[in-house]
């Protein structure tokens, strides 16, 4: 298949989407140009497409998050189809996947025969996390929840809930009972819960994100009353694979409306797809697409088999699928030009709706810091051990589990080494590239190394984000290799090859993000000895000498910042800024921790 017959999620998936039901129908429905409309009239006014929704549910949508049916993949192959037409859309639905996770992990038998109930009466469910005075800092939450009787009683406000207005089953988490213990509770929209208004948000116009006050609002605990932190870590481990395949459908979207335009804009005598430059930003969104998807496909299967375990994958999904997606729409914009930006044209909604993903379910820094924690450990690793690809084949010839069972997995966490596996790829494939990923990640290691050996590591939390950065994009292409490349699919047994044009768009990737990558490598070499004189490149380096300039200019420029001017007035309490890891205050000098899914911390809801 190539990008003009299928999407790049359904193209890499080793299960074909028909034999995902009920995704074809809903699929093939969405596909209908009537339906584009209405998405767009929706995001134009600004009101849910409750239209849409109610022919979604008669074709059987709810069977993709009932607790009876639900498996990852058919949750995360849905979302890759619904973000491909809309971001509003997509969000609207695929919070029932997040919301109904905390049942599949700890919930009681009857709090799931309730769930699937409401769903399959045509209701939803939304999940209650945010709080605007603490943000991502969940460890702050102030909604109380109150024993009475047999019961609890919840009392509080959340803000920025998808569906805080409309869906009638409420996973809340609040602190229980006045102490510092968190619970996640399970309650449904009565009397007492208030809907606030809805917050006008850029992206995913038209989506329900607004606000709930609840007021005495009965409610029982998922799993025991303290233990909410806990089960809202496996949460966010499995959900960030989802939103990994939020950002395959978006800039699969984006690449094929960028290239129709493309094929059909005649402005110097013939379709500008024949002029250089607009078929080169079209070469890179077809890459970047392709990586997006890989890492999203590998992270839905390794859920699948491996549950919670799978974490370092879906970390990499939820940072890399986000920040290359980003890249994707970005590329298609550069061929729109202007129309990008007209409403009427119809990609302006996807320059918008593309950066939500990104904030869902743990901001960009949240998962650097969970990644740059792995990355230490792989730095410090052996050098020699298991690659992991027996269980990635396993993963790969699994058929959809249910996630009540996959949910409630304990298994060991699946982190193989990169560089091991970097390695066994470069001498399955005999590619080049692919022996200068595994180069390159034992060169990353090498400089993570030196940084704990000089103190900068545990000082400079900028530079190990940055390195993370790139450990998330080496693992997005190992993952495409993987699942693209001839040989490397005999590896994990899946059958056949993949497209030409995928083929083609793997080298491309390599050849294009391998460059970009080297020098991001050489960039943290180069800032690491211009502030270290025994670092991992000269003092007569170029890079060395502008690099060095740097470290003076960050100790003013930080002073600067952490200053209150004279005629500012103080803010309130203290509270974590945003995006940064909320375990502690965000001072680059402090410890390294464990990785964010480990603190009660990670969702932006």
């Amino acid at each position: 298949m190539t990008p003009d017959e299928a999407p790049a999620w359904r193209r890499l998936s080793p299960l074909p989407l028909d034999r995902l039901a009920p995704l074809p129908a809903l699929a093939g429905h969405l596909d209908r140009p009537e339906a584009g409309r209405r998405l767009a009239q929706a995001d134009a006014t600004r009101t849910p497409p409750d239209d849409v929704l109610a022919e979604l549910r008669s074709l059987g949508v709810a069977a993709v998050y009932h607790p009876d049916t639900a498996t990852a993949v058919h949750v995360n192959a849905l979302n890759a189809v619904l973000a491909r037409h809309s971001g509003s859309l997509a969000i609207t639905l695929g919070v029932n996947a997040l919301a109904l996770l905390p049942l599949y992990i700890a919930g009681t038998p009857a709090q799931r025969d309730r769930a699937g109930a409401v769903l399959g009466g045509g209701g939803s469910a939304a999940m209650l996390l945010t709080e605007p005075a603490h943000g991502s800092n969940l460890a702050r939450t102030a909604t109380r929840a109150a024993p009475d009787g047999d019961g609890w009683r919840l009392t509080g406000e959340k803000h920025l809930i998808n569906g805080g207005r409309r869906h009638e089953l409420l996973v809340t988490l609040a602190r229980v009972d006045g102490g510092e213990d968190l619970g996640l509770f399970l309650a449904e929209r009565d009397g007492s819960v208030d809907a606030l208004p809805a917050w006008r948000t850029l992206p995913a116009a038209a989506a329900d994100i607004s606000g709930v006050r609840l007021d005495g609002t009965p409610a029982q605990p998922v799993g025991a009353p303290g233990d909410g932190a806990a089960v809202l870590r496996l949460t966010l481990a499995l959900s960030r694979g989802g939103i990994g395949s939020l950002a395959s459908g978006a800039a699969s979207g984006a690449l094929a409306q960028a290239v129709a335009y493309a094929r059909e804009r005649d402005v110097y005598g013939e379709p500008i797809v024949h002029l250089g430059a607009i078929a080169e930003h079209l070469f890179r969104a077809t890459a970047l697409d392709l990586l997006v998807a890989a890492a999203a496909v590998k992270a839905t299967f390794l859920i699948n088999t491996l549950g919670p375990a799978a974490a370092h994958a879906t970390a990499v999904a939820k940072y890399a699928c986000c920040r290359l997606a980003e890249e994707a729409v970005t590329e298609g914009r550069t061929v729109l030009g202007s129309r990008a930006l007209v409403e009427e044209f119809g990609y302006a909604a996807r320059v918008r709706d593309v950066l939500l993903y990104g904030v869902f379910d743990g901001t960009s820094h949240i998962l650097l810091d969970q990644l740059q924690w792995r990355l230490e450990r792989f730095a410090a690793g052996p050098t020699r051990g298991d690659d992991g690809y027996r269980v990635l084949a396993e993963a790969y010839a699994n058929g959809p589990r249910p996630l009540v069972h996959v949910a409630r997995l304990r298994v060991r966490p699946f982190a193989p080494n990169p560089a091991l596996r970097a390695a066994t790829l470069a001498t399955t494939t005999a590619r080049p590239a692919v022996g200068a990923l595994a180069t390159l990640l034992r060169r990353l290691f090498d400089l993570v190394a030196r940084a704990r050996q000089s103190g900068r590591w545990a000082a400079d939390q900028a530079w190990r984000f940055a390195a993370a950065a790139v450990l998330a994009e080496v693992e997005a292409l190992l993952a495409a290799v993987e699942l693209v490349d001839p040989r490397a699919r005999a590896l994990v047994c899946l059958p056949g090859r993949a497209g030409e044009v995928d083929e083609a768009a793997l080298g491309y990737a390599l050849g294009w993000r391998g460059v970009v990558l080297s020098a991001q490598v050489d960039d943290l070499a180069a800032d690491l000895a211009g502030s270290d004189p025994d670092g991992a490149v000269g003092r007569d380096d170029p890079r060395a000498a502008f690099a060095g300039e740097r470290a003076p200019a960050r100790s003013v420029l930080r002073r600067w910042l952490t200053s209150m001017p004279a005629d500012q007035e103080r803010p309130g309490p203290p509270r974590s800024p945003a995006g940064a890891p909320a375990s502690a205050p965000d001072r680059s000098t402090r410890r390294p921790g464990p990785p964010a899914d480990r603190s009660p911390a990670g969702a932006s809801r």
